[in-house]
């Protein structure tokens, strides 16, 4: 058996929903971020990833 646990991306990947924990775990594991920042983030810029992605950079 695989121990390792497997990451579960989101229904939709150009999307970013809070409301769902299974959106969160993916988001923050992948983009190295805590809960807090990624929902600053989306706060800004909105749920498209890719604008997301450039805020979080934008910030580091």
């Amino acid at each position: 058996m695989d121990s390792q646990k497997q990451v579960v991306g989101p229904a939709d990947a150009t999307r970013i929903d809070l409301e769902l924990r299974t959106d969160m775990n993916y988001w923050t594991r992948v983009l190295g971020v805590s809960e807090t920042s990624l929902r600053d983030a989306v706060l800004r810029v909105g749920v498209q990833s890719s604008d997301v992605r450039a805020e979080l950079r934008r910030r580091r």
